[in-house]
This record gives structure tokens, sequence and C-alpha cells, in this order.
């Protein structure tokens, strides 16, 4: 019966060291990704004007997603293509169509509508066609 209890107490240290090893992990895991996104934050303060970083904030509010990959683009860019200018909140909108896949849309008011330039473009051609 001594033998069961020792053995019992071998795998509850055991289990216990696992446990406490683990843990230690994914403290190790979370102090790592706290740093890095300091480091990220850093980075993004330092390249990105204040419109900017406003704009960015803002878009990770409303589309995470978008914002997430725009920071990856901004950093790459910092770090391993070695701009160092600041970015506008004009070349962060322009990276943020890209990601989107939209193109460029100018519109035209004109009388009180709005209208895209291209559909008003293809009217006057159609008009000079005529």
């Amino acid at each position: 019966m001594n033998d069961d209890d020792s053995e019992l107490e071998m795998i509850r240290r055991k289990k216990m060291a696992q446990l406490i090893a683990r843990e230690k992990q994914n403290q190790e895991a979370k102090t790592h990704q706290e740093k890095v996104k300091s480091e990220r934050e850093k980075i993004l303060q330092r390249f990105l004007d204040s419109s900017a970083l406003q704009y960015l904030t803002n878009l990770r509010n409303r589309e995470p997603r978008v914002a997430s990959r725009i920071e990856d683009i901004v950093l790459y860019l910092v770090t391993y293509r070695g701009i160092r200018q600041v970015f506008s909140q004009i070349d962060i909108r322009y990276i943020e169509r890209q990601v989107k896949g939209e193109e460029p849309k100018i519109r035209i008011q004109r009388d009180g509508d709005t209208s895209d330039f291209g559909a008003y473009i293809r009217e006057a051609l159609k008009k000079n066609d005529d």
C-alpha cells in the first residue's frame, strides 16, 4: 500500500511540474506578444503622422483585419525596405484601397447630383459621338 501512495505522489508531482511548466510557457508567450505589440506601436507612432495614426485607429475599430494588414505592410516597408519617411493619411488610405482591392473613385457633384467621374466621362463621350 505504501508503494501505491508513493507512485500516486510521484504522478501528482509530475503532473504538477507539467502544469507549472505549461503556465510558465504561457506567461512567456504572453510577455513576448506584449513586447512585440509594444514595439509595433512604437514604430507606427514614429512613422505615421498624427492624422494617419488617428485614421488607422478608427479603422482598427471598424475593420480590424484590414487595419492589421495595413500595419503589417507599413512595418514591412519600414523594417525591410528601409523607408524612413513619415506616412500620411493619404498613404494609409492608398494602402487600404490596395488591401481591399478598390478602384479609385472620383465623384462629380453637379446641380445637387453626385455621379461617378467615370460615368460622367462615358456620358460626355456618348454625347460627343452623337
